[in-house]
């Protein structure tokens, strides 16, 4: 019987910070996700890390730990961040005693902010409004969702922990009231098993309750979906959001060569109710529109939701999703329901994973006996490429390429030339939007450089192959191939698993069937009549 002393369910962030924090801490850990990494509330946002501001009104204990999150990603995580900075734009509709509140709020928070003119906006955003009376600015940023999960898995594992992606926990077993093991199954597969352990850490996300639930214990946990939508440029240089009470669809995210505008809130009844309502579109870019007049004329590539889990104490009676907080709570269920082993980690922010894994593990160390620190505030999550490795990646790929590459592997891209030295047809770029060559995508397969991939989805989550402006159309049927001469598939295997990703891509894309887009839409069916015919309006797949 396999044992380990602690599990964790949930492959987002959290799930992997905690993961991480416990190998640093020398403790054995599994963690089991039912999908694949970053493909729940994780993989479905933004990218916004928020500097805080956006909370300074309303929740000054969380504006804090933001600006203090904020900081210390950016030392150790630097390769996933892109530091666009950002900026609130107040409108003269606009509350101006809300400015007020704003500046006094950012200021106990430790917040820099700096104001600019209607004119300076204008010269750093020309596509926002004239309507502007003030402006300060934020040092928000975006951050890649996928690279930030990956990396934090990546190096858990390297340290001696195990990540079963794709696989299922089906029971928690208890006796005597203290947790024994989980049972799980394989979902590719169907093979099922058993894992002995002394901890069970709850990092599910919207499906908290659910795996709460296993034990008969009650959890008050709000889905909240927020749609997001993508546009085929960058609308600004760095992140715009409104001046104002926080409302539907007032920010929008830069993130390599596209923008992201979000969010709706709509409280759901299951964390997997995605489908994006008829007219939604039509109504984020109404109301996105006061502040940037040109955004009807973008070209709109793809459109995607998630499901925040707003946790809300059973006492408190259940609002709209506005109204609860974003704040994180971290319940130990020996003293909650008297389960003994049981932790869950609910709610919270992508800002703060870090600090939700970090008091996570401390709980779990005390349960344990084990006396040692959190370090995940000071060690990086990767090492940045070593200028011997830039020199000679220079002489081996395009410039464009080589920029994105050490991003996405930072010192593992001595392994990626090595490759390509050996054989030069390796440096071929498959995904032309996202510049990832044929070295990368094979060397996700085979799990050296990142958790391995086990669908062509997963491949572009680990590289970012096909979440470009061509969203697949080109590189996926590349990354089938490239697979299949591996050998890891078979034709109708390789052939299936073309289909799922591009069907899982069109879903995205046809809820925003119109302008350009629609032509794209014509090529996507065009190309592959068989893979997409009865495609039909579902869910927003993660971005």
């Amino acid at each position: 019987m396999e044992r380990t002393q602690v599990v964790v369910i949930g492959g987002g962030c959290t799930g992997t910070g905690i993961l991480r924090d416990l190998a640093l801490r020398g403790i054995p850990a599994v963690l089991f996700e039912k999908q694949d990494l970053a493909y729940g509330t994780t993989g479905r946002c933004h990218g916004l890390l928020h500097s805080g501001a956006r909370y300074s009104v309303k929740d000054l204990e969380a504006a804090k730990e933001c600006i203090a999150e904020n900081t210390v990603l950016k030392k150790i995580a630097a390769n996933c961040i892109e530091d666009t900075g950002g900026m609130f734009v107040h409108l003269q509709e606009d509350d101006a005693e809300y400015v007020k509140q704003f500046v006094s709020g950012c200021k106990k928070a430790g917040i820099e902010t700096e104001e600019l003119s209607p004119q300076q906006v204008l010269e750093r955003e020309p596509n926002v409004t004239t309507k502007i009376t003030r402006a300060f600015t934020v040092p928000d940023a975006y951050i890649d969702v996928f690279q930030l999960t990956t990396a934090n898995a990546q190096d858990a594992v390297r340290l001696g922990a195990t990540v079963k992606t794709y696989t299922q926990v089906t029971n928690v077993e208890v006796k005597n009231r203290k947790v024994q093991g989980i049972h799980f199954i394989d979902n590719l597969t169907g093979e099922e098993d058993y894992v002995a352990c002394d901890v069970v850490v709850n990092a599910a996300g919207p499906w908290g309750a659910l795996v709460a639930a296993q034990l008969g214990i009650e959890v008050n946990l709000v889905c909240n979906r927020g749609s997001l939508v993508i546009f085929n440029q960058r609308i600004t240089r760095g992140v715009v959001n409104r001046l104002k009470v926080p409302g539907d669809c007032d920010l929008i995210v830069p993130g390599g060569p596209v923008s992201i505008l979000g969010t709706t809130s709509i409280n759901v009844s299951h964390p997997e109710n995605l489908a994006i309502n008829p007219g939604e579109i039509d109504h984020m870019l109404g109301l996105a529109g006061v502040t940037f007049p040109g955004l009807s004329q973008a070209r709109i590539i793809r459109a995607f939701s998630g499901v925040r889990p707003l946790y809300s104490p059973k006492a408190a009676a259940v609002g709209g999703g506005r109204e609860i907080s974003r704040n994180y709570v971290l319940l130990d269920h020996e003293c909650e329901d008297k389960i003994g082993g049981f932790v869950s980690i609910l709610g919270g922010k992508l800002t703060t994973y870090r600090l939700m894994a970090e008091v996570t593990t401390d709980l779990v160390c005390r349960k344990l006996g084990v006396d040692k620190e959190c370090t995940t505030a000071k060690l990086p999550l990767r090492a940045a490429a070593e200028n011997s490795s830039l020199v000679e990646g220079q002489n081996l790929l395009p410039l464009p390429a080589l920029e994105k590459v050490k991003h996405r592997l930072g010192n593992d891209l001595s392994l990626l030339l090595e490759r390509i030295k050996k054989d030069p047809l390796q440096a071929e770029i498959l995904c032309e939007c996202e510049f990832v060559t044929r070295a990368e995508l094979e060397l996700a397969l085979e799990g050296v450089i990142t958790i391995p991939a086990r669908t062509i989805s997963d491949l572009a989550r680990r590289t970012r192959l096909g979440l470009g402006t061509c969203q697949g159309n080109f590189c996926g049927y590349k990354a089938m191939i490239t697979v299949y001469e591996k050998g890891i598939w078979q034709g109708e295997q390789a052939k299936s698993e073309l289909k799922k990703f591009l069907r899982d891509r069109w879903k995205g894309q046809e809820v925003v069937a119109q302008g350009k887009q629609t032509q794209q839409l014509f090529l996507s069916h065009h190309l592959y009549d068989e893979a997409l015919s009865g495609a039909h309006l579902g869910e927003g797949t993660a971005r």
